[in-house]
């Protein structure tokens, strides 16, 4: 790929709450064409009449022959099946990416369908919503945002720089280039941890809840419990070995708040509850 033209084509395969977004968020990015593909025929037309791609199709295919620059934003499980049928397709030089939570078992499954010199790049926009789905898309989703970038064995430096740009372009502020492997293990404790936590809370509610007896912690730790179940079942399931680990010393930090409580020992809880408060601030300042 050229990677100093001025205008190319970019494809998002996918046109849900971050594809969607995606797109809207990447008009204007160096003049580019933005093609969508979607299984929708319906999403695919809403996508055209509100501008958020140039053209939407539904065979993925006829994205991948055009794209210079080409965007996974489907579940995981798709991106092996739509290679394994398409990769004869893509078009040579193009950069690959995915904006998948989980790195290193996609990454596996994928790599060996790459038709030689073929450059893949991952990315993980750290953002989204309770609710997905097109009608939900926003151009705004990915501002202020975290971005993670994982290069691979398939990526080179100019494929990095060019993520850089697109990550400044749609607004993220927090950029991280890292390890297919080292984002998994951050992710299952910044990400898929607290979603397992939120959930946690809301499997057995108390029976008498009443909105008049919840604040913003109640709201803030409960939030992600609105959740997308069959994303969320996969995505956990991916990366279940590191979330296990990152669940296991949750557990044991909980029972031990648990055994100061039924003890009465004030001094451990006291404790436990001073050390959490300054990892707390000490990760704000980081």
């Amino acid at each position: 790929m050229n990677y100093n033209k001025s205008s190319y084509t970019i494809g998002i395969i996918g046109l849900g709450l971050m594809g969607a977004s995606m797109a809207y968020a990447l008009r204007g990015f160096r003049s580019a064409t933005l093609l969508g593909a979607d299984l929708d025929d319906l999403v695919c037309r809403r996508a055209e009449a509100a501008g958020a791609v140039h053209e939407a199709v539904t065979d993925p295919g006829h994205v991948m022959e055009r794209a210079d620059l080409l965007l996974f934003c489907v579940y995981a499980h798709h991106i092996p099946v739509l290679l394994g049928a398409n990769a004869q397709r893509l078009k040579p030089g193009c950069v690959l990416s995915d904006i998948c939570g989980v790195k290193t078992p996609l990454y596996e499954k994928i790599m060996p369908l790459l038709p030689p010199g073929m450059t893949y790049i991952g990315l993980h926009p750290m953002a989204g919503k309770e609710r997905d789905g097109f009608e939900n898309a926003d151009a705004g989703l990915y501002r202020n945002s975290g971005f993670l970038i994982t290069p691979t064995e398939r990526s080179t430096p100019e494929s990095i720089a060019l993520m850089k740009d697109l990550a400044s372009y749609i607004g993220a502020t927090r950029l991280q280039v890292v390890s297919p492997a080292d984002h998994d293990a951050l992710i299952a404790y910044t990400s898929d941890l607290m979603h397992i936590a939120s959930a946690g809370l809301c499997v057995h509610p108390h029976p008498a809840i009443h909105p008049a007896f919840t604040a913003g912690a109640f709201r803030d730790c409960t939030r992600v419990a609105d959740i997308n179940a069959d994303a969320w079942a996969e995505l956990l399931m991916d990366n279940h070995r590191n979330t296990v680990a990152s669940l296991d010393q949750y557990i044991a930090d909980l029972t031990a708040m648990r055994t100061a409580l039924a003890t009465e020992d004030k001094d451990a809880l006291r404790a436990l509850l001073q050390t959490a408060g300054e990892n707390k601030r000490d990760m704000l300042h980081r």
